[in-house]
């Protein structure tokens, strides 16, 4: 018999990819704009779009892995970038301390999302995960 994953899996998969397809796709319009987030954002997307590939068609545990890891990163550097835009912003009104604490709740925010696809992921792996290798 051979193995397949749930349906609400390979749904939210398919979701993940063609999502994080178009936003690869963005960021490579905005290249111009910022290169080097640009350029990290659409090595992320891809690392993204690669896991949820291993997991869907080769049935490998690692794809989850790599998932929180991209995931990880992204927030990581989401966090930096939006703490700085908002000491920049807060510089440039006059009141770095606004700018930081915008800056804050921000960065909660980017760790919220970036935490969702692997989260969703497993809930919906957790009960074949025996089934991956």
């Amino acid at each position: 018999m051979e193995k397949q994953i749930s349906k609400g899996l390979k749904i939210w998969l398919w979701f993940v990819i063609i999502m994080n397809g178009l936003s690869a796709i963005s960021n490579v319009t905005k290249i111009g704009q910022n290169a080097l987030g640009s350029i990290i954002s659409i090595v992320l997307e891809a690392v993204l779009i690669y896991s949820c590939v291993l997991i869907m068609f080769q049935m490998k545990k690692f794809g989850f892995k790599l998932m929180c890891i991209a995931a990880g990163v992204n927030a990581v550097v989401s966090v930096l970038i939006v703490i700085l835009a908002g000491v920049v912003a807060g510089a440039a009104m006059g009141s770095a301390s606004a700018g930081i604490a915008g800056g804050l709740v921000g960065a909660v925010l980017v760790v919220i999302v970036a935490a969702i696809c692997p989260l969703i992921t497993y809930f919906l792996m957790k009960s074949q995960w025996d089934m991956f290798e």
